[in-house]
């Protein structure tokens, strides 16, 4: 499902994946991400800004993932992130959740374009 979070911290385009309970959000810049038209010879696929994880288990949840540093650049945009994640799973409110979410700076990256 293609959706967007807006607040006043953060602004990209999510992708939310759903099993059972448990749901995956995607955030990226779906202006950088290739039209079908375009995946041909040479093709630059964005990673996008982070994934977050809830997962449930009995009666608690965990959330993991790992955001962009550069664009999550803050604990605020970090807690609007968690925020958005636990709106979109109302059962998860008064839950015992702990989460651990890292901020990642991209070091390297393998990659394959078309080209080589």
């Amino acid at each position: 499902m293609l959706e967007k979070i807006i607040t006043k911290l953060i602004i990209a385009d999510v992708d939310i994946f759903y099993k059972d309970q448990d749901i995956v959000v995607r955030f990226y810049d779906g202006s950088r991400e290739p039209k079908e038209e375009e995946i041909v010879n040479l093709v630059v696929v964005d990673p996008g800004f982070g994934y977050l994880y809830l997962k449930f288990k009995g009666d608690a949840a965990l959330l993991s993932g790992y955001l962009n540093e550069i664009i999550f650049s803050s604990d605020e945009m970090v807690d609007a992130a968690i925020q958005y994640i636990e709106d979109l799973a109302p059962q998860s409110k008064n839950l015992y959740m702990p989460y651990h979410i890292s901020r990642v700076r991209e070091t390297s990256c393998v990659e394959y374009n078309g080209e080589y």
